[in-house]
């Protein structure tokens, strides 16, 4: 907390993603809601959750296209101002032809154009972050901003289902809402623009805008930049198989609570309910309290401990049935968890050049989210087909295998490397 006191540009910037975020966190709660209300409500359904997980795959090109953006603050404010509309242009859709899968089918465009806006304005302000920010904040501004996106999804779900019920399920006037927050985000940024003023004049003397290349060759030097960084392309692999098995958690742990009775607390919603709150406590607990044990581990040892914790969470199922112990493991992974993804961005904003940074981050997002439809395949394809401890057991078996792999290339840990390095010149 104390960068956000004392620095008060990056308490700008926190300010207008909270205030982003918890709009865009409503109306995905929200929407899924609506689509629920079609007549093809299944496929809508499914539809909508395809939506909202396609634009990370874009992040790449995204990212590629900011770093080669002129005026990084002028053009994320036009980003902004752009989901208003868009988001002004859903309401009168909402209004005139509610109902229709038709323009149904248009607003998953348009919600699907507003996130790669929005991706694309997030990523504009890499460089800015990087410049405003020492060397030594960067982990505690990284764990800052990761609990506001964990608090904001924990709130945002609640709290638009409940704004909904108050708005008696206008969706058109919940779009219209939805429009203001951005322009509130963008207000933010606006009233506080001297504030990034020396960072603005920086950045652009020295963004290299070269609009010659083509796309293709832009992402192949963004790919052939990061894989150079072997220790670094490394610990993105390790990143990318955790993904790869952490992310069908909550279909298999629902499915397990299912066919195991002794699992339950409760019912079945309120279990899912405690172990989701369980976890995102963990998450948030972990992201605050930065002055722990784990403070001197590295990202490698980290993920290799992850991994620990996720053979734990895979055997309890299998071995011994018992939720309360499920929801300490549960709790403790997730404390752990909270300390990779800080780490891994601060060592992202030190090692790569600002130029970069942008395309590099993109880069990052599509990699390690591109793992995330096939190990929900996989896993819960298995879950359905055989049993849910099947693919709790092969959960498991892959994460020991992670854990191993870290333990075996212990002495290529870049985060020990460098360490190393800088004690032998001293």
């Amino acid at each position: 907390m104390r960068v956000a006191k004392n620095n008060i540009a990056f308490r700008v910037m926190i300010a207008s993603q909270f205030v982003n975020n918890l709009g865009s966190s409503f109306f995905n709660i929200v929407f899924l809601v609506y689509a629920a209300t079609l007549p093809n409500k299944t496929l809508s359904v499914t539809l909508v959750a395809f939506t909202e997980m396609l634009p990370t795959l874009f992040s790449i090109i995204v990212g590629n296209f900011a770093d080669k953006t002129k005026h990084h603050l002028q053009s994320w404010s036009i980003a902004r101002l752009s989901q208003s509309i868009i988001f002004l242009i859903i309401t009168v859709i909402l209004i005139f032809f509610d109902g229709q899968f038709w323009s149904f089918l248009i607003l998953l465009l348009l919600v699907f154009i507003s996130s790669v806006v929005g991706s694309y304005s997030n990523l504009l302000m890499k460089p800015v972050s990087r410049f405003i920010l020492s060397d030594s904040d960067l982990q505690e501004a990284m764990s800052l901003e990761q609990t506001v996106s964990i608090a904001v999804n924990l709130i945002g779900g609640f709290s638009g289902v409940a704004l909904l019920g108050i708005l008696h399920q206008n969706y058109a006037g919940f779009s219209l809402i939805n429009a203001g927050m951005f322009v509130i985000a963008w207000s933010i940024m606006a009233l506080n623009h001297r504030q990034f003023s020396e960072a603005e004049q920086h950045i652009e003397a020295e963004t290299k805008s070269n609009t010659n290349t083509s796309i293709f060759s832009d992402l192949k030097s963004t790919f052939i930049y990061v894989y150079k960084d072997y220790l670094f392309f490394q610990i993105l692999l390790l990143a990318t198989a955790i993904n790869f098995v952490g992310t069908s958690f909550n279909g298999i742990f629902n499915l397990t609570l299912l066919h195991s009775k002794s699992l339950l607390i409760g019912n079945f919603g309120t279990t899912v309910a405690i172990f989701g709150a369980i976890s995102s406590i963990g998450l948030l607990t972990g992201s605050l309290v930065t002055n722990d044990f784990f403070k001197e581990l590295t990202t490698k040892q980290l993920v290799g401990i992850s991994g620990i914790g996720i053979v734990l969470i895979a055997a309890v199922p299998i071995f011994y049935p018992n939720g309360v112990l499920w929801m300490l493991i549960i709790f403790l992974f997730s404390y752990i968890e909270a300390k990779i993804n800080p780490k891994l961005g601060a060592i992202l904003m030190k090692r790569i050049d600002h130029n970069r940074l942008a395309g590099v981050s993109g880069l990052i997002n599509t990699f390690v989210m591109s793992a995330t439809p096939l190990g929900q395949i996989i896993f819960l394809g298995t879950a359905n087909i055989y049993s849910p401890n099947i693919s709790w057991f092969f959960m498991g078996f892959l994460a020991s295998m992670i854990t191993i792999y870290t333990i075996i290339t212990r002495q290529q840990d870049m985060e020990l490397v460098e360490k190393n390095r800088e004690s032998a010149i001293l």
